[in-house]
C-alpha cells in the first residue's frame, strides 16, 4: 500500500508545512472573527438609536421594590443562615438584634486582634 506522504525526510517536512499553513489558516480565521466583534457592537449600537422609545407614564401602578418593603431583622438573618449553610462558607454562631451584641462583637473582635500580635521573648 502507498502512503499519500512518504515516511522521509521530505514527508515531515511537507507535513510539517501542511501543518503550519492550515495553523495560519485557522488563527487568521479567529482574527477576522475577533475584529468583528466591535463591527457588531456598532450595529447594535445603531438599531438600538433606530427603536422608538417608550415612555411609562404609570409608574405609580407598579408595587414597590422589596427594598422599600420593610423587612424584619429576624427574617434576614434567618436568610443569610440558610445561605451560609448551603454554601458550608460559615457558622452562625450567635444571632440577636444588634442593639444588644454590641459588647459580643467588640470581645470578638479584640481576640481577633490579639491574635495577630507578634509573640513576646519573656527573656528580654
Amino acid at each position: 500500500m502507498k502512503s499519500l506522504i512518504p515516511d522521509t525526510l521530505q514527508g515531515a517536512l511537507i507535513l510539517s508545512l501542511i501543518d503550519f499553513l492550515l495553523s495560519f489558516l485557522v488563527i487568521s480565521f479567529i482574527g477576522v472573527v475577533l475584529t468583528g466583534f466591535p463591527l457588531l457592537n456598532r450595529v447594535a449600537a445603531w438599531l438600538a438609536s433606530r427603536r422608538p422609545k417608550v415612555i411609562v407614564s404609570a409608574v405609580a401602578s407598579q408595587p414597590a421594590p422589596i427594598a422599600d418593603q420593610d423587612i424584619p431583622e429576624e427574617d434576614i438573618a434567618a436568610i443569610v443562615a440558610a445561605i451560609s449553610a448551603m454554601i458550608g462558607e460559615h457558622r452562625i454562631l450567635r444571632i440577636e438584634p444588634s442593639q444588644y451584641g454590641a459588647g459580643w462583637l467588640a470581645a470578638g473582635r479584640q481576640a481577633q486582634h490579639q491574635s495577630h500580635q507578634p509573640q513576646r521573648n519573656p527573656m528580654r
